[in-house]
């Protein structure tokens, strides 16, 4: 009898697991559990406000909790709320709880951020870019599969970008088709080998004036070189000789000697 009466007293809330250590509260996890003969008779402490997903507050409680434990706070649960606030003395907020993933608001007729057509497709109509990809046959390249696991897709369905979470479908009008894997595979393959050529020829550019200017600088010296040893009584053929067998290339003597 006695678990009788506490099943149908049970309510749904919150469970919030908390640690205040040193007066800092620092938040663990959140679930939802059935529990009964919870009391809120405190006016003091930590204020703890239920929000929901318009903004609007639902509920505020106050809970004492002493410093250097770990506590389960019960919040009494509302389907519409979207987070916890808790405020300390100084009226600052503390903890910021995201509880939207515990809504329940299918059939509110909006597609809420945590709700797709796999879990309310009242709300979240086949095709609409809502984290599922539901692969239903209905002209629309559902946003959220990969074009080849969706027949619409394959088959040039609309690409349902615009659908982010309203549930709407848009009007089938001045879409573009899809660009096939194997088509969108060549031009990227085009576009790397027009890279590869672009990068290629500024090599040779580059290698040809790094040459350009090593071979004048050698002639250059060259020329010094062949003037001063012609001043010194030696004929070009010795000197074309012993540069030769110094290692210089024809080419650079010869055209070290024309430009004297």
């Amino acid at each position: 009898m006695i678990l009788l009466a506490g099943a149908v007293n049970a309510e749904k809330y919150f469970a919030l697991d908390v640690n205040n250590i040193q007066g800092s509260l620092t938040f663990n996890s959140i679930s939802l559990r059935e529990v009964g003969g919870i009391k809120y008779d405190d006016k003091t402490g930590f204020l703890i406000k239920t929000v929901s997903l318009d903004g609007a507050d639902i509920q505020e409680i106050y809970y004492n909790m002493s410093e250097n434990k770990n506590y389960v706070v019960y919040v009494p649960y509302d389907k519409s709320t979207a987070k916890i606030l808790v405020y300390d003395s100084k009226n600052s907020v503390v903890m910021d709880i995201d509880a939207s993933s515990f809504a329940d608001t299918c059939s509110n007729k909006v597609c809420e951020p945590y709700e797709s057509y796999e879990n309310c497709p009242q709300d979240c109509k086949s095709g609409a870019k809502d984290g599922f990809c539901d692969g239903a046959k209905d002209g629309i390249c559902d946003p959220d599969c990969p074009v080849k696991s969706d027949a619409d897709c394959i088959n040039g369905g609309i690409r349902n970008e615009s659908a982010q979470n309203s549930g709407t479908q848009p009007a089938v009008k001045n879409q573009e088709t899809p660009v096939a894997p194997d088509e969108r595979a060549i031009q990227n393959s085009y576009l790397m080998w027009f890279l590869l050529i672009i990068g290629a020829a500024v090599s040779a550019l580059i290698f040809f004036f790094i040459k350009k200017i090593k071979e004048n600088h050698v002639v250059n010296s060259l020329k010094e070189y062949i003037g001063e040893n012609i001043r010194k009584g030696f004929t070009l053929a010795q000197i074309k000789d012993t540069l030769s067998r110094s290692g210089y290339k024809e080419k650079e003597i010869d055209k070290a000697i024309k430009s004297i």
